[in-house]
This record gives C-alpha cells, sequence and structure tokens, in this order.
C-alpha cells in the first residue's frame, strides 16, 4: 500500500463520523468526489482496510455509496 493510499483511508476514517468532508479531499488529494470516493471504495474492499474495524468499513462504504449514487 503505497503512502498516498494510506493517507486516503486515513483521512476517511477521521471524517466518517461527520459524513465525509469531499471539499477538503479535493483540496488534499486533488480528487473530484466521484473519483475520492471511487479510490476509497476500492481501498476498502482490499487488503489496506484489514487495519480498520468493520464498523468502520461499513460506514465508509455506506457513504461511498450514497456519494457516488448521486449525480455530478
Amino acid at each position: 500500500m503505497s503512502p498516498y493510499e494510506i493517507d486516503i483511508l486515513e483521512f476517511a476514517t477521521e471524517w466518517a463520523p461527520y459524513g465525509g468532508n469531499d471539499e477538503e479531499a479535493y483540496v488534499r488529494f486533488g480528487l473530484t468526489t466521484r473519483e475520492f470516493h471511487t479510490r476509497l471504495i476500492r481501498l476498502l474492499n482490499s487488503p489496506a482496510a484489514r487495519s480498520l474495524r468493520n464498523s468502520t468499513i461499513a460506514e465508509l462504504r455506506d457513504q461511498c455509496i450514497d456519494r457516488l449514487s448521486k449525480p455530478s
């Protein structure tokens, strides 16, 4: 796992209790909302997420699905 991927997971975990922070994700990672959540859901389905609690993974996955289901 790259440092960039670790940063994305840490950022998403930090902001999960607040429903995320798409604006800051754009500033910090240069990713649109769709790009960020597409990448995050891929990370959540990979061994990179093994260090996260199942409840955190579920919460983040739900947030990703919610964001990705909305029109851009």
